[in-house]
């Protein structure tokens, strides 16, 4: 009991952030992020950066940040 005890205070001790998927919109124009056999469909070099703000008036809102090469 008294490991248990121990576990749940130091659990609520700590700040717990959660994960969520990445939001993609308009995927047709991100092929290589949806889908990453894309780049090697194609002779040349593709680079890009993606970034999404979603509930941009909200504070701690959905964010999405991507670079590929």
């Amino acid at each position: 009991m008294k490991k248990l005890t121990i576990i749940v205070v130091l659990l609520l001790a700590f700040k717990m952030h959660g994960q969520q998927d990445p939001q993609y919109t308009q995927y047709m124009y991100n092929m290589n992020i949806v889908n990453p056999a894309y780049a090697g469909s194609k002779e040349n070099l593709s680079f890009g950066l993606l970034y999404r703000n979603q509930w941009t008036k909200i504070d701690g809102g959905p964010e999405t940040g991507t670079f590929f090469g």
